[in-house]
């Protein structure tokens, strides 16, 4: 009797622990969709910054190679590490909102006369 509610024991742990990683890859997608429209809505007003997908950027490590914040964060989740790929898809998002805003209000701007 113990043996087997040892196996019943694993095998609820085992599906929790798979719900939340589902959890996590499904909440990296969804945000990693959301990152790269907010660096395209940047980069048709002529704002998107280096660092958040540029292949010139060097800001951010994954494993030994240097990378651009969004490009990391596609490293770490296709290593699974969702938790780190959350944190850099939701900091490539708010560069590129703040790409497009930063290009908005200086639209206008020009040479002071």
């Amino acid at each position: 009797m113990k043996q087997f509610s040892g196996i019943v024991l694993v095998a609820v742990l085992s599906i929790g622990f798979s719900s939340f990683a589902l959890a996590d890859e499904a909440a990296y997608k969804k945000l990693h969709a959301e990152a790269v429209a907010a660096n395209d809505k940047a980069l048709a007003a002529g704002g998107e910054w280096r660092d958040a997908r540029g292949k010139k950027s060097k800001f951010i490590k994954c494993g030994d190679k240097k990378m651009s914040i969004l490009h990391a964060a596609e490293c770490y989740a296709a290593k699974g590490d969702y938790d780190n790929a959350i944190k850099y898809a939701e900091m490539a998002k708010d560069q590129g909102e703040q790409g497009y805003r930063q290009a908005m209000n200086q639209k206008n701007a020009g040479p002071r006369h």
